[in-house]
């Protein structure tokens, strides 16, 4: 939006009035003064008139370990949800930016900064989300070279993008995969008929999650904002 229509807007007053108010010095984006109104307003801009503060939304950055359980959502009525683990104020402004499901533990992330999560989650962004997975049975190198192809969900008519896989043992492994489709580890292992027993996501892209962060617990962080997406501050 313009910022002299959300000033119109907010103080309820016509063009001609709105106009006036930028003539006179009223008006400040960001801290300064300014004289016209044609400027884009982004969701983070600070936008005042005559001292009172009509948009200051500030951009959240939140990092979360999630416990099993625990399901990826704002509301739930029968389960624990990654906002209730947020106890502060804005945690209602969140939302997830790449979901695990219920019984998957690892890095989550949550912001109120749209274009960030867009990038971080689109295929097209190939952010890659780095997994320790345990399952069932022996990781043979027709499932290593399966993974690096990619493999066929008959379902849907899709292949998967090549991943990396690291063997940790017989029946774990470090997988980095580049999309987020649903199940999408689960149902590449059960084409070899292997099951999950255990699901960990550790990093996406260069965000790791730390060491010292328990189960359940949270913290902003500050991330590298790609430089395409522009500075949101």
């Amino acid at each position: 939006m313009r910022l002299d229509r959300l000033v119109g807007k907010w103080v309820g007053i016509g063009k001609r009035r709105t106009r006036e108010l930028f003539e006179a010095g009223r008006v400040r984006f960001n801290g300064e003064v300014v004289a016209e109104g044609g400027v884009a307003v982004g969701t983070f801009d600070r936008v005042e008139v005559d001292g009172k503060i009509l948009q200051e939304r500030v951009p959240r950055y939140v990092i979360l370990n999630k416990p099993a359980g625990v399901v990826s959502a704002t509301v739930d009525e029968e389960h624990t949800t990654v906002i209730s683990l947020i106890d502060v104020e804005w945690a209602g402004e969140l939302h997830l930016a790449g979901r695990l499901d219920r019984f998957t533990t690892g890095l989550v992330v949550l912001t109120n900064d749209s274009r960030y999560s867009e990038w971080l989650t689109l295929p097209g962004s190939k952010v890659g989300k780095v997994y320790l997975v345990e399952v069932d049975g022996g990781i043979g190198e027709e499932v290593v070279a399966a993974f690096q192809k990619g493999v066929v969900f008959e379902k849907e008519g899709i292949t998967t993008a090549p991943a990396k896989v690291e063997l940790l043992a017989s029946n774990r492994c470090r997988l980095t995969i580049y999309e987020g489709k649903h199940h999408q580890v689960k149902r590449m292992f059960a084409r070899f008929e292997l099951k999950v027993v255990s699901l960990h996501r550790e990093a996406m892209g260069d965000l790791r999650l730390p060491d010292d962060l328990e189960g359940g617990a949270w913290r902003e962080f500050r991330p590298r904002i790609p430089t395409f997406l522009g500075s949101q501050t």
